[in-house]
């Protein structure tokens, strides 16, 4: 007998409050006029390779 559940069955659909809550953050990110995401972005790109390379995955962002 497998114990396994079945894939499908991990993956619910959102519901309208998650759907309205990730909007309502994706119209904030959108608004953000900070600059924030343009500073951090070289960085975090930067650790990911570095992560991608210990372990042997192929670079996201050679440039």
């Amino acid at each position: 007998m497998n114990s396994q559940p079945k894939a499908s069955s991990l993956i619910k659909p959102l519901t309208q409050e998650q759907i309205d809550k990730v909007i309502q953050l994706l119209d904030e990110w959108m608004a953000d006029e900070s600059g924030y995401d343009e500073e951090t972005l070289p960085e975090l790109q930067v650790a990911i390779d570095r992560q991608r390379d210990l372990i042997s995955a192929s670079r996201l962002f050679d440039e």
